[in-house]
């Protein structure tokens, strides 16, 4: 009985172990990331397609991975936006970040639903935007989630605040996703709407100018 219990506490130790070590490796291949970007140079870059590109390769990510959802997407591309100064290899991680939490957001808005209702009538629905004005071009990312508590709403762009739980979640997405915005000179804003989902806006200036 006690070699049973020893290797019940063995067993314990090594599951939390590896828990913690999966969580730890996540969250330096995030630094990394962030750190190695790309090569710097920021080049007039056809912005729609660009956001077409990683909105298209988030979904089917989304679906080919654990608890896939059925996903509504409505692209509204302003064909007037053109083309904006980017560092494209560290800009579509905006994109593919930005995404992603709203998957997460209405997978978790789903489980909810079908908690109190069944089979209930949700039907998760992204919203991408561009749309240009003056001399800046605006990025819209809309989720019918359940929206961000206002609480944790100044949290969410600071290093390693997560709200996933156990090892889902470093903390370091959208941290990165509102540096790599800053480093473009542009800005992010958050909106939410408790029980009806988030807009993530990105404002970036066209070439040549500045917000």
């Amino acid at each position: 009985e006690l070699l049973l219990e020893t290797l019940d506490d063995i067993e314990t130790n090594l599951k939390t172990i590896h828990k913690h070590g999966s969580r730890a490796d996540s969250i330096v291949k995030s630094m990394l990331q962030h750190s190695r970007g790309g090569d710097g140079t920021m080049e007039p870059t056809p912005l729609n397609p660009l956001i077409k590109e990683y909105v298209n390769l988030a979904f089917h990510g989304m679906r080919a991975g654990n608890d896939p959802i059925n996903v509504d997407i409505d692209l509204q591309l302003d064909e007037s936006v053109g083309e904006v100064s980017l560092v494209a290899e560290d800009f579509s991680r905006v994109i593919l970040n930005l995404v992603n939490n709203s998957f997460d957001a209405m997978r978790e808005m789903q489980g909810a639903e079908h908690k109190a209702q069944g089979a209930g009538d949700y039907q998760p629905k992204l919203t991408v935007r561009t749309l240009q004005k003056d001399q800046a071009v605006t990025i819209q990312i809309e989720d019918n989630g359940p929206g961000i508590p206002e609480d944790i709403k100044d949290k969410i762009l600071q290093p390693f605040f997560t709200t996933k739980k156990g090892t889902a979640g470093t903390g370091l997405g959208l941290s990165i996703t509102n540096d790599i915005i800053k480093a473009h000179g542009g800005a992010i804003e958050i909106k939410s709407f408790p029980g009806e989902g988030s807009i993530f806006t990105i404002q970036l200036p066209k070439p040549g100018q500045c917000l």
